[in-house]
């Protein structure tokens, strides 16, 4: 127990100083810690802390430190206010290192709103990685694909959820019916969604092949969108659609986009500023651009 107020400041002095260092720790982790679609869908865990946890460390002892940082402000409000008063005696003249770091500061701010480098080769490493944990076999099919029940998923996926479901059964994965979403039959499992889509993409449908048929931008969208196309090759997307893969390279050409046969939709969509769906409407639409 504090008895006494300097044990009090003494005790707020070294929380100040745990805050800071658990926020360095939890800092680092969440700077690199992999974007939301894939830690969601992996359960991604580092030293037993999945990614919410780690965000909820950082915002409680962020908390900490700065109602600790007062409380320390307080206690040192006497100097604190000597200081000042010595200073507005002396004709309140500050030194050139209190102009240089409040210019700094601002300089700061300016370079992260206007993404300038120095600030924006910080923002670029933490892209890269994040981008370092993306492999394909990691990617959901869609965005927060996790919290769709094995009949959501399956309609918008196409995948017959009736063998889905007796496939399921076969593997020992309990759930309660069709209506339960991935994340809940995960977690009562003690597996990850990914593990569940695993077992359920085996029924899924493929479009049928395009060829030459004419589509418009809202038939490829009513095809495509939320199919998880973003995370296939253009080899893959080629044998897909049936659009051979010299001409889907040529469309992408015409397009200004460089494109490779082991390029995926999400990954010329993110270089290109675009869309995965985009990206696929000038591979099948003959003359369209972005």
């Amino acid at each position: 127990m504090v008895r006494n107020k300097q044990g009090f400041r003494s005790l707020v002095a070294f929380l100040v100083t745990w805050a800071f260092v658990v926020l360095t720790v939890t800092g680092i982790v969440l700077y690199i810690v992999p974007q939301g679609r894939i830690a969601y869908w992996t359960h991604w865990v580092l030293a037993g802390l999945e990614k919410e946890e780690w965000a909820a460390v950082h915002m409680i002892f962020g908390g900490l430190f700065i109602a600790t940082g007062v409380l320390h402000l307080y206690f040192n409000w006497k100097p604190f206010k000597k200081y000042l008063a010595e200073r507005v005696k002396g004709h309140l003249e500050f030194s050139r290192e209190v102009y240089l770091s409040l210019a700094i500061t601002v300089a700061l701010i300016a370079l992260t709103v206007f993404n300038l480098p120095p600030a924006s080769w910080v923002l670029d490493l933490n892209t890269i990685a994040k981008d370092a944990w993306v492999t394909k076999d990691l990617e959901p099919p869609f965005g927060h694909a996790e919290e769709f029940s094995l009949a959501g998923l399956s309609k918008r996926m196409d995948i017959d959820v009736d063998k889905a479901m007796a496939a399921l059964k076969e593997k020992g994965i309990a759930f309660a019916g069709p209506n339960e979403s991935l994340e809940k039959i995960a977690r009562a499992n003690g597996i990850t969604p990914k593990d569940i889509y695993a077992v359920m993409r085996v029924f899924e449908e493929q479009p049928a092949p395009v060829g030459d048929a004419a589509l418009t931008g809202a038939d490829v969208e009513a095809r495509f969108a939320g199919k998880g196309v973003g995370r296939k090759s253009l080899a893959e997307v080629s044998v897909m659609t049936g659009v051979a893969l010299e001409t889907a390279i040529a469309r992408l050409k015409a397009n200004d986009i460089a494109a490779k046969a082991e390029d995926t939709m999400r990954g010329l969509a993110e270089a290109n500023g675009t869309s995965p769906i985009d990206v696929m409407k000038v591979i099948l639409i003959d003359g369209h651009t972005l």
